[in-house]
């Protein structure tokens, strides 16, 4: 019986391997309940290609018969997808799965439809019986462009992973499926793909195709930034953000305008492109950041998830996103594949997918391309006069060297992988020494190696710095780099200065408000400071930098209990609790004894120095300082002066206090708000410090 869809032989193609139909006979079976669900679904009935003797040979030589090119002609591909058919040799993967996907590409309907709801989907219907291995599922979503989602039969309990069958009870499944309302969403599964094959919505390369506007024309004012960033953002912001926002209730509108760009997968041949998946998933991030009205999950939060093959139902309720952006790259030599799909997070249906087949500097055709998308279904005024802020190298290849050293830089946190950033910095640098972000992060690189700023690593850092913000003075991340370095050459004047034009620049821009409140804590300007953490951590919960700099607000402020709290919750997702203000806490609190306990534990000499003097037993303390000041009196002059503070050594603390000065220690901006100087805040040589650190009034 032909397929009824003309042109196509069969309805549906059942794929299996012949080992997971022994025994119990779990296809036939599963073949038979849906073929029974079509019957109930459909007006007409379906033809089904299901060979019971199929070829299995596994590790041959195949002789395909030509017979089986016909039935392949099909609408819907459904693979059984076990622990078993994951395997490039076998005949299923090769001839049904391989020759099927090349296949559908390439007929008249194309591999992916579009449904009558707007949504997207793959002719190729995965049905998982067993949860896969990570190399097994590595290589399914590698063949696939995209990461699997299918429409799972498992029964899966403590140590079992088998098949789910019509007898197993769903309170016994740790998955809580049911076999025949899985068999039921198959089969409507199949009907969404039919119908919308029968009455093909109109799709956006025609509406592309026919917009005169933007054919053949080139883009003037831009340059490189990464042409499938561009592509797959300003698609789903211009095209796509309309279906976020269905009628329903304010929490229900706030959801669906809510997203979280996932890491996309690596899928190059050989697996060495992670850098360059993780720069495209940043880049995409921060361009779907600077939409009005958009609330986009940070970096953070949404890489917590990569490597999981988490369901993105589950991610979305964890991130409180109601859509997910995701997708892989593949890229070898000057080639660049990029698929990319937008996922509602309620039911996990796709809202739109696309894949870009590009050379990898091959930017200018992909911004037309994009640009058309937009113009030809944009139906709101959202993107009418919004121009994404971003810094452009000269080149791919600088690009290419950018992000990775920005994948050492944000990825390990270790002076090895600090020096592995730094070369690619300079790489870049020297690709397109006009390319303002490796200037700027090759500053961070050396700022991050440099005690103090008489150091001369801290000099090339602002030499760097400088170049960056002459390349471009309106790069926030430069403009907050450079703040940093006025205020660790004590100019905290100046650093005020471009903190507030940072925030003025990009006032939502996570980073630009972490920094700018642990600037504000520096100034004792509690209530910004807290506020401005608050904000940075709104869409990035986890971000461990943002969470430092809100302890710290909390802590130089006198917010204890907030502190504390924090420092839990710190604690709790990074292993970071902060003993230092942890035992500054306890002695303000007159909690001698856990100080300490925790002092002692700790072993760091300048704190348990000051628990002793709390204590009353001087002569310790003395000993532990004199210790410090034969070990380190060059680079922890503060650590002596608050060991002293304890003690009511006002002569010393200020002398040390000096010292730091003199050392151009980095912590010394505490000092107007550490709680150990509080008492000698009015000293007339506190005062001159602060004169000389160029405190804003």
């Amino acid at each position: 019986m032909p397929s009824i869809v003309p042109g196509y032989e069969y309805d549906i193609f059942i794929s299996y391997r012949q080992k997971d139909n022994k025994g119990e006979r779990w296809v036939t079976d599963f073949v038979e309940a849906l073929k029974t669900e079509l019957d109930a679904t459909f007006k007409e009935e379906l033809s089904i290609y299901f060979d019971q003797n199929p070829h299995d040979g596994l590790h041959e030589i195949h002789n395909v018969d030509k017979s089986l090119e016909g039935k392949l002609k099909c609408l819907i591909f459904i693979p059984i997808i076990s622990q078993t058919y994951c395997d490039p040799t076998s005949f299923a993967w090769q001839h049904e799965l391989q020759a099927f996907n090349t296949l559908a590409k390439r007929d008249a309907l194309g591999r992916d439809i579009k449904l009558r709801s707007g949504n997207v989907t793959s002719r190729i219907l995965p049905v998982r019986i067993h949860d896969l291995d990570p190399e097994d599922l590595g290589l399914l979503e590698n063949e696939l462009g995209v990461k699997l989602r299918a429409l799972d039969f498992i029964f899966n309990s403590s140590g079992v992973n088998r098949p789910l069958t019509p007898v197993d009870k769903r309170e016994d499944n740790a998955n809580k499926t049911f076999y025949r309302d899985q068999v039921n969403k198959v089969a409507h599964a199949i009907k969404d793909v039919i119908m919308a094959m029968k009455t093909p919505a109109s799709s956006v390369s025609k509406d592309i195709a026919s917009n005169e506007n933007f054919r053949g024309k080139k883009s003037s004012g831009t340059r490189w930034l990464i042409a499938a960033a561009v592509a797959v953002a300003l698609l789903v912001t211009g095209y796509f953000i309309p279906r976020l926002f269905p009628p329903g209730g304010a929490d229900n509108e706030a959801l669906s305008k809510s997203i979280a760009v996932l890491p996309f997968v690596d899928m190059s041949p050989e697996h060495n492109q992670e850098y360059f998946a993780d720069g495209l998933s940043e880049e995409l991030l921060n361009l779907l950041a600077q939409v009005p009205e958009l609330k986009v999950m940070g970096r953070t939060s949404s890489f917590q998830f990569k490597g999981k093959n988490e369901d993105l139902r589950e991610i979305g309720k964890k991130l409180n996103v109601g859509r997910i952006l995701e997708g892989s790259v593949r890229k070898s030599e000057k080639n660049l594949k990029i698929t990319a799909q937008l996922i509602d997070t309620n039911d996990g249906s796709h809202i739109w997918s696309q894949t870009y087949s590009r050379k990898f500097d091959d930017v200018f055709a992909v911004q037309d391309e994009i640009a058309a998308a937009v113009v030809a279904a944009l139906k709101v005024n959202m993107l009418k006069d919004f121009e994404p802020k971003r810094t452009i190298p000269v080149s791919a290849e600088a690009y290419n060297s950018f992000v990775q050293g920005k994948f050492f830089y944000e990825t390990v946190f270790d002076t090895s992988a600090t020096r592995k950033a730094a070369i690619y910095f300079k790489e870049s640098i020297e690709l397109d020494s006009t390319f303002a972000l490796p200037w700027t992060y090759l500053s961070m690189c050396y700022w991050r190696g440099a005690s103090n700023a008489g150091m001369p690593q801290f000099k090339a850092a602002k030499r760097a710095a400088e170049k960056a913000l002459e390349l471009d003075p309106k790069l926030s991340i430069a403009v907050v780099n450079m703040a940093e370095i006025l205020d660790n050459e004590f100019d905290l004047a100046a650093a005020k200065k471009e903190i507030d034009l940072a925030i003025q620049l990009d006032p939502n821009n996570p980073y630009v408000l972490r920094n700018a409140g642990r600037f504000y804590t520096v100034l004792g300007r509690d209530e910004e400071s807290i506020s401005f953490c608050q904000r940075a951590l709104q869409n990035d919960p986890i971000q461990r930098t943002a969470l430092l700099y809100l302890v710290n607000a909390y802590f130089f402020s006198g917010r204890y209990s907030e502190a504390d709290a924090t420092i839990k919750k710190s604690k709790e997702l990074w292993a970071q609790d902060f003993p230092g203000f942890s035992i500054q806490m306890n002695l303000d609190r007159g909690e001698n004894n856990e100080a300490l306990k925790k002092a002692t534990k700790l072993k760091d000499a300048s704190l348990l120095a000051a628990v002793k003097f709390r204590l009353g037993n001087k002569s310790e303390a003395n000993k532990l300082c004199a210790q410090l000041v034969k070990d380190c009196a060059d680079k922890c002059a503060y650590d002596i002066a608050t060991a002293y503070a304890y003690g009511d050594e006002k002569e010393k603390v200020l002398t040390w206090l000096e010292r730091s000065y003199a050392n151009k220690e980095k912590q010394l901006i505490y000092v107007h708000v550490d709680p150990a100087f509080k008492k000698f805040q009015s000293e007339p040589r506190i005062k001159l410090l602060l004169e000389k650190m160029k405190f804003p009034e």
